[in-house]
């Protein structure tokens, strides 16, 4: 009876990981097609890249490392790997929070995120110049917060929409660089998932911090996440990096709008050696009205960060990696200068949020890492609720695809005389193969 009882929960743990497929993209199924360890593709640990892992990115995916591959001119030029690209990545949170509210006694809450930013992904080389990253996505998947006492405290969804989302790529490279076209549909990822290969915020899944909120500026407004699709343009070559394209904030099967409802958005960095750090600097750019919209409603699930259809934001952000003392580090920071939009559940309302953020890695040994990172968040509306976050993490690399991580934040409110501080404790635990 008991080992029953066990064998339904590990069915149910796996069939739930599965559907709450929304936000991951490192998966070992790369590495397998490349023949390479996980770790030759990352800097420190998963996700974040080296310069090897954004080369193999920006290729789309199509390098093989000259393994075997499965060839068919005939029947619509294909040249897949040998083996099978697909992949799992499962992510769990438990979060601990504090909030600084004199009017209440005891405003503690624990709450977890299980299978958050969890994916079956599959991928990878599909001819000499295609290639793709895919995941599975079925539904909204809804995460109960509950508070100590084990009282459901309210429901926040995470995903949406039956189908599949990812990216596909054509590109071809040339002696003066590489070019592609890639076309993506995310139910969270933001406007960046087709290329970006940064950790600095701009794409949900590569950052420094889990903690992605309380550590990023970009990701505690909405840049680097939300659902999105669209079509972007890229070149990679000689350190430059640039890209721009059009997208809609929404997510699914079928997207139509009319010409003035696509967003225009653009990206840029530059990319250089300095003794043992490669260091990187750019700026972003979204602009654009969503208006003339005749989708099919049940075709599409609008994101819910409603401020994107009228987002006009740029930002600046810069990366540096390399060893200190036989010790890798990595430092990433960015700036939000303008931040512009509409919410909308209040007509008539303007809002305006900026702030920058920095932080940084270090490894003492090559299996442990220390982290901290800085916040200043600007509401030019409403001063009080102006932030300032301080944060500090420990990741430990039990293997080159088991990853677990403590961070710990603590949230002050400047301009606001009468609010305590915050404090927000996260663990996470990850596993891909």
């Amino acid at each position: 009876m008991r080992r029953d009882f066990f064998t339904k929960k590990i069915v149910s743990i796996v069939g739930l990981s599965l559907v709450c497929a929304t936000a991951a993209e490192a998966t070992p199924a790369f590495a397998r097609q490349m023949d390479m360890d996980c770790m030759s593709c990352h800097f420190q640990n998963i996700p974040k890249l080296n310069s090897f892992g954004r080369d193999f990115k920006m290729s789309g995916f199509t390098m093989t490392n000259g393994k075997k591959e499965i060839k068919s001119n005939q029947n619509g030029g294909l040249a897949l790997p040998e083996n099978l690209g697909f992949g799992f990545v499962l992510k769990a949170r438990l979060h601990d929070t504090k909030k600084g509210d004199p009017t209440v006694a005891d405003d503690h809450t624990t709450f977890s995120e299980i299978f958050d930013e969890s994916a079956l992904l599959f991928g990878g080389k599909i001819s000499d110049n295609i290639g793709g990253s895919f995941e599975l996505a079925n539904g909204v998947n809804d995460i109960s917060t509950t508070d100590i006492n084990g009282t459901v405290t309210g429901v926040e969804s995470e995903g949406s929409g039956a189908g599949i989302s990812g990216k596909l790529t054509f590109t071809k490279a040339f002696s003066f660089g590489r070019l592609g076209i890639t076309a993506f549909n995310t139910d969270s990822l933001g406007l960046f998932s087709g290329t970006e290969m940064y950790s600095t915020g701009l794409y949900r899944p590569i950052r420094q911090f889990e903690n992605r909120k309380k550590a990023n500026i970009l990701q505690r407004n909405g840049i680097g996440d939300g659902s999105a699709s669209g079509v972007q343009i890229y070149y990679h070559g000689h350190g430059l990096y640039a890209t721009a394209g059009q997208y809609v904030p929404g997510y699914g099967q079928s997207i139509d709008v009319s010409s003035e409802g696509y967003k225009d958005f653009a990206r840029a960095a530059y990319e250089f050696s300095l003794s043992d750090f490669t260091i990187a600097a750019g700026g972003f750019y979204i602009g654009g009205d969503i208006i003339g919209v005749t989708q099919n409603a049940s075709d599409i699930v609008w994101t819910s960060a409603a401020d994107s259809f009228d987002r006009k934001a740029n930002g600046i952000d810069m990366q540096i990696e390399g060893t200190i003392s036989g010790m890798s580090l990595m430092i990433t920071g960015a700036a939000l200068l303008n931040n512009k939009y509409s919410p909308s559940a209040i007509v008539g309302l303007k809002e305006e949020k900026t702030g920058f953020s920095f932080d940084a890695q270090l490894n003492p040994i090559s299996d442990i890492g220390l982290k901290v990172a800085y916040l200043s968040h600007e509401d030019k509306r409403v001063k009080t609720k102006d932030e300032s976050i301080i944060s500090l993490g420990i990741e430990h690399n039990v293997a080159q695809n088991v990853r677990l991580c403590l961070e710990y934040s603590n949230i002050d409110y400047p301009n606001d005389s009468a609010k305590k501080t915050d404090s927000d404790l996260l663990f996470m635990a990850m596993v891909a193969f």
